[in-house]
């Protein structure tokens, strides 16, 4: 804890010296920025490219496994009780994959992880969307709307009409879609699955997500209606779980892998490829804000000594007069933490400032081109990382001379020897 003598000398120090302290001031809030800025930018790149992968579709998915007919010669001995045919030609009529008792497991999933924070349970699978003599093979789905949502926000994106609350006999579809097709809300479509069946729907909502599989080619109805679609009685065919974080998919499908008598696969099994790319990208943004740091830390050291070797000879004075090598470091210690600390908040407000002008900017062409959205990522560690930098490398830059200076004798100082 400083004293006041130590307090009361740094303070008179900084008002005494007021432009070269703010020069001091600007060099750090610069070099600050310079980390908020290319930190905030890189990390919303990143988040825009997990986004385009991982917006739209559950992060964890729950399914049926598959199952293959065997020869009894192909079963190991002691596990016969698991093939499903035996015989020399095997003839199977293709059935779908299906989930009968997924209305009880979707209470104890939510519960299940608190990473966990939606559950949506689905029908999904081709069919094709008819309109007179007009004909396109889309994605059907079957779901609640209000809890599908979770797993892709349709109603925050709707253009036109309504999500939730849809009735029996009605569909949501993506503009580009309804635009394709030229159908505007109340209009009668067709939509006919993979298995033969066909109803009718009246077109209740149109939305505009951003993802350009949904709005061209996926068509949304009660989950009553997909499950006739597609012949399942009661069954769905998928149960969705979108988390908190998207990097948790693995260790929650590898948690409840073991709980569910049914296949749990991650979004991040499926991409790894892409999982590699973000890997090398963060390690890259690792390095370059790593030498922005190291660089910011120059600057600021530079800057600081300068400032308390110019102080060399009212070093030497406050010696002279009886002060202690520990107020000397005192006095130099909270004057660096003080100026670095003030540029650094000037310099994070700086640099969100910019960063938040040029995602405007980048958003502007990205709507302009492809309608998509473009964040930069102003995480409240990163301001908090960059204004620690900033503190420490005060810190240690005004102590070092401070520490040298302190032990000189302050009769050769005074003299200027």
């Amino acid at each position: 804890m400083l004293d006041y003598f130590s307090r009361s000398i740094a303070v008179r120090h900084l008002r005494s010296n007021l432009r070269q302290n703010l020069l001091t001031v600007g060099v750090v809030a610069i070099s600050v920025t310079l980390i908020v800025f290319l930190g905030a930018l890189v990390g919303g790149l990143q988040q825009r490219l997990i986004d385009s992968v991982t917006g739209a579709i559950a992060h964890v998915v729950i399914r049926q496994p598959e199952r293959e007919p065997v020869g009894a010669w192909e079963v190991p001995e002691g596990r016969e009780a698991e093939a499903l045919y035996v015989g020399r030609v095997v003839k199977l009529q293709q059935r779908r994959q299906k989930i009968e008792d997924w209305a009880g497991w979707i209470p104890r999933l939510e519960r299940a992880h608190p990473a966990i924070v939606g559950v949506a349970a689905m029908t999904e699978g081709p069919g094709f969307l008819v309109r007179a003599a007009k004909r396109k093979a889309v994605r059907l789905v079957g779901m609640i709307p209000e809890r599908y949502n979770v797993i892709l926000d349709v109603q925050g994106s709707l253009a036109a009409g309504r999500f939730f609350g849809l009735n029996p006999g009605e569909a949501a579809l993506g503009r580009k879609l309804a635009k394709e097709f030229a159908l505007q809300l109340g209009d009668k479509i067709r939509l006919v699955s993979d298995e033969g069946n066909a109803q009718s729907f009246t077109l209740a909502g149109i939305f505009e997500s951003g993802f350009t599989v949904v709005d061209e080619g996926t068509v949304f109805v009660p989950l009553k209606d997909g499950q006739a679609l597609f012949a399942l009685g009661t069954a769905v065919t998928t149960i969705g779980l979108k988390l908190a974080d998207v990097f948790q998919a693995d260790a929650v499908a590898g948690r409840l892998a073991p709980q569910l008598p049914y296949e749990v696969e991650s979004w991040m099994k499926k991409n790894e490829n892409l999982l590699d790319a973000l890997r090398t990208q963060k390690q890259n943004t690792g390095l370059i804000l790593g030498f922005s740091v190291v660089a910011a830390g120059f600057s600021i050291a530079g800057i600081l000594i300068t400032a308390v070797m110019s102080r060399m000879r009212e070093i030497g004075i406050l010696k002279a007069v009886g002060a202690t090598r520990r107020q000397i470091l005192g006095i130099f210690a909270l004057e660096g933490i003080l100026v670095a600390a003030l540029g650094a908040l000037v310099g994070a407000g700086l640099g969100a400032w910019i960063a938040i002008l040029a995602e405007r900017w980048l958003q502007a062409g990205i709507v302009a081109r492809s309608g998509g959205v473009f964040r930069v990522d102003l995480r409240p560690e990163l301001f908090a990382g960059a204004i620690g930098v900033a503190i420490v490398v005060g810190l240690l830059a005004a102590l070092y001379p401070a520490w040298r200076a302190a032990r000189v004798n302050p009769v050769d100082v005074i003299r200027g020897t």
